[in-house]
This record gives C-alpha cells, structure tokens and sequence, in this order.
C-alpha cells in the first residue's frame, strides 16, 4: 500500500480519530502484530512522533482503539433493539447483536476484551465505553426480571452471568481452531440462539 504524502507537522485535521480509525483499519485487516505506531503514522502519511502528541504509548492507543470498538458494540445493540418491546425479544437482541459484532470484527473483538489491555480502568475512555456497553445489557436483564418475577433484586447477578455466557459464546465462535467445525459450517448464530434460550430459561426458572 503506497502511503500518503508525508506531512511537515503533526497538526492536521482530526489526527486522534485518523489514528484510531486506521489502527481499526490495520487490526481488521492485518492483525494485532502489524499493528504499531509506525505504522499508523507511516499509513497516514505523519512524522513517526506524531502519534506520540495523541498516545503518550501503544498501549493508549490501543485501548482508545478498544474504546472505539465498544461504542460501535453500543451501537449495533441499539440498532438490534429498535422496534422491539417485548422483554424477551429485547433480551436475546442484545446477546445475538453481542455474537453478530464478534464475528464481524473478531480482531478488534478480542482486542477489546484480550490481555493487551489488562485493567480498563486505566483507561477513562475505555472503561467508560464498556460500561455503558455493559449497562444496555443489565437494563435488559432488568426489564426481564421484571417481566418474569416482578422484580430486579436478581439483576446484578442474572446480569453477570448472561454476560459471561455471551462472552463465552462470543470468544468460541471466534476462535475456530477451538470450535466444531460444523458450528461454524452449519448455523453459528442459530448455535447461539440455542444457547442463550437455554441459560435464559434457567435464569428465570422455566
């Protein structure tokens, strides 16, 4: 890929955003391992050290790319939820568009929840990003609780414990040395819908 003209100054247009959306570029498209702070400046046509006057490390700009990564997340639930008001559909909308973003984006997906970023609250903009990610699905178990039990005591719990399926879900389908093969051949999100239906019927007790 033949880079852009070199710029003379690190000032340029919205350089923070350019370097979080190509790093998601490189990510997507090369991996985890192409992806540095060279290179970014390098794709855009910067000074080496213009990154640095946006992510005083890699590790910054990671996590304001794993940032990134959860307000997508955020949106795509939300455009799952729209138009539904059922609290069971909005329920399983929530977790499938969990499954749906992980498989669309496996290398920002793992980024955002792997090893490189160990502790999110370092990171105010990231762990920000994931809360509010995270408190779409808890509103949703909530409004479930409710529906089946009349009450949200059981929230906090119920919450963690979809959550960690959907991770689970998410993290298996993403991984396919560690998946059947004929999952990922046949139906992986009628899998997933299977999955979440049975957990589902055990957190409300039918």
């Amino acid at each position: 890929m033949t880079p852009r003209p070199k710029k003379t100054s690190y000032h340029h247009g919205n350089l923070r955003e350019e370097l979080v959306a190509e790093g998601i570029a490189i990510l997507e498209t090369q991996g985890a391992q192409a992806l540095t702070m060279r290179e970014v400046a390098r794709r855009l046509g910067v000074t080496q050290t213009a990154p640095l006057h946006h992510f005083e490390s890699k590790s910054a700009l990671l996590a304001a790319i794993a940032a990134q990564g959860f307000r997508q997340l955020f949106d795509h639930r939300m455009a799952a939820l729209k138009g539904k008001r059922d609290p069971d559909e909005r329920l399983m909308a929530v977790l499938m568009a969990y499954v749906e973003f992980a498989l669309a984006h496996p290398a920002l997906y793992h980024l955002m929840h792997g090893p490189e970023i160990p502790d999110k609250t370092l990171h105010p903009e990231l762990n920000d990003a994931a809360t509010r990610s995270y408190s779409l699905l808890e509103a949703a178990v909530g409004d479930y609780l409710i529906a089946h039990e009349g009450s949200m005591a059981r929230s906090r719990e119920a919450t963690l414990g979809i959550w960690t399926v959907c991770q689970g879900v998410a993290t298996v389908l993403t991984n396919p040395q560690n998946t059947p093969r004929y999952v990922l051949r046949k139906d992986p999100m009628g899998f997933s819908r299977r999955t979440f239906e049975t957990f589902i019927r055990g957190v409300s007790g039918r």
